[in-house]
């Protein structure tokens, strides 16, 4: 169940066309919301998702042990930092840009050249900058700048803030962080697409085993909103009750299936919506599509 670039095929693409004629002549000529418009949508999910993902991870490795997961693995020697199993490709380097007893500034640069450094199974090629106060309360916050950074030949620009709280106590105690776009920007064959709200990424299993990020699972919610270059604007709701769940696990698989295993994703535009439904939690990349409360029909998600 995933969320990808999706291959609705024919059978959609007539299903889409119905509803559009169908609905146009009882909403005053609005459209659906239609598979070009999920599929240009969930490019963006994916690289702002793979961006949550390194922040995450790169807070754990800075942090050290005091706060994070720790566990040995192949990265912890190249970050300076002991006991934290880094999920990054060795074709990843990391540079400091000047740190101090209260600010860190890193960066993490994604392969060399032209060539490009596979992460997730996604293709990503420059860096991202990470600027964060050192301190020990919470919440503690970051902020997260691109230098010529692509994902899947897409380049992504803007600020994004990171925001980490811990939540909990005990065998309860667990991170959430909250990742807030504003004026995000993908570009794309296609044109520039535009995103601004937020998502909040909950860890709900795997904090406290410190052993191994196999046992990771993340839960994602929140609202945003994405302009397309045509001006469309497609409203997206993750509900906390239904919240779109991740599993590290699934994505460092022989071929990498990084997307959500369950949950549902709402896409709006005028009085218009599909609903996504991501499966039973099985690392795959199925999922199903229904327009304006229609059939739900499968899909195949693809990168």
């Amino acid at each position: 169940m995933k969320t990808k670039y999706l291959s609705f095929g024919m059978i959609l693409s007539m299903f889409v066309l119905t509803s559009c004629s169908k609905d146009s002549s009882t909403t005053n000529g609005q459209t659906a919301v239609t598979s070009t418009d999920v599929v240009a949508t969930q490019k963006v999910d994916n690289a702002l998702d793979d961006v949550s993902v390194i922040a995450d991870d790169q807070y754990e490795v800075t942090e050290g042990s005091a706060t994070g997961k720790i566990a040995q693995g192949s990265s912890t020697a190249k970050n300076n930092t002991l006991n934290y199993f880094s999920i990054l490709p060795s074709c990843v380097t990391f540079s400091d840009l000047g740190s101090t007893s209260l600010i860190r500034k890193w960066t993490i640069t994604f392969g060399s050249g032209t060539t490009s450094c596979k992460f997730r199974g996604h293709d990503l090629l420059g860096q991202i900058i990470l600027t964060r106060t050192i301190g020990t309360t919470f919440p503690k916050s970051m902020t997260i700048s691109y230098n010529n950074f692509s994902i899947n030949g897409n380049k992504l620009e803007g600020t994004t803030t990171w925001l980490r709280e811990m939540i909990g106590t005990g065998v309860d105690l667990h991170p959430k962080t909250t990742l807030t776009m504003t004026d995000m920007k993908l570009t794309t064959s296609l044109g520039v697409y535009t995103r601004n709200g937020s998502k909040t990424r909950e860890m709900t299993a795997g904090f406290l085993t410190r052993t191994s990020p196999t046992d990771d699972i993340f839960s994602t919610y929140g609202t945003f909103t994405t302009t397309h270059p045509n001006g469309t604007v497609i409203t997206s709701l993750i509900e906390t009750t239904t919240p779109l769940v991740h599993k590290t696990a699934c994505s460092l698989i022989t071929i990498p299936m990084p997307f959500p295993v369950s949950g549902k994703l709402k896409l709006s535009k005028n009085s218009h919506y599909s609903i996504i439904d991501y499966g039973n939690g099985d690392c795959d990349n199925l999922a199903t599509l229904s327009i304006d409360g229609g059939i739900a029909i499968p899909i195949t998600l693809d990168k």
